[in-house]
């Protein structure tokens, strides 16, 4: 298991992030996502499919909680089809 972003440690708990504040897609896999399933590897895939808003900022992907909770909200409209 890789160890957890530096912000993460420091702030482990979702609440204490703000849905607009931006994350790298290993911190907000590290974040909402400890123990699994998905990892920035999988937030990585769901962007280039278009299913995740990011921002692109320094070469770096970033994304935040509104984001991934949009993801997740289209991905279950989807299944339920």
């Amino acid at each position: 298991m890789a160890p957890k972003p530096r912000r993460i440690a420091a702030r482990p708990d979702p609440k204490d992030w703000e849905d607009d504040e931006l994350l790298t897609l290993a911190e907000a896999a590290a974040l909402l996502w400890p123990d699994g399933p998905l990892t920035a590897s999988s937030l990585r895939t769901a962007y280039r499919a278009g299913a995740l808003e990011v921002v692109l900022i320094a070469r770096k992907l970033l994304t935040t909680k509104n984001a991934i909770s949009a993801m997740t909200e289209a991905g279950r409209r989807k299944a339920r089809i």
